[in-house]
């Protein structure tokens, strides 16, 4: 049972990336669609904001796994 508690963790870990990534993304292309629209400037904020949610998603990731990490190492 304990290593089916493990699997879920990695599990969980992944979806949270996953949906971590996709609203980062979304919203960066809405915000630079919507800059692009106020200023008139087609598609340099679009591509903007899509790079700073990838930035965003992949703290995130790396953020996650630190704190990972140190509990594994806290639990053994």
């Amino acid at each position: 049972m304990a290593n089916n508690k493990g699997a879920f963790k990695y599990v969980h870990f992944g979806l949270s990336f996953g949906s971590t990534m996709a609203v980062s993304i979304y919203f960066g292309f809405k915000g630079g669609m919507w800059l692009d629209n106020y200023f008139n400037s087609e598609p340099l904020f679009l591509i903007l904001g899509i790079l700073l949610g990838i930035g965003a998603s992949f703290r995130s990731l790396l953020e996650n796994l630190k704190r990972l990490d140190r509990k594994n190492k806290s639990q053994n």
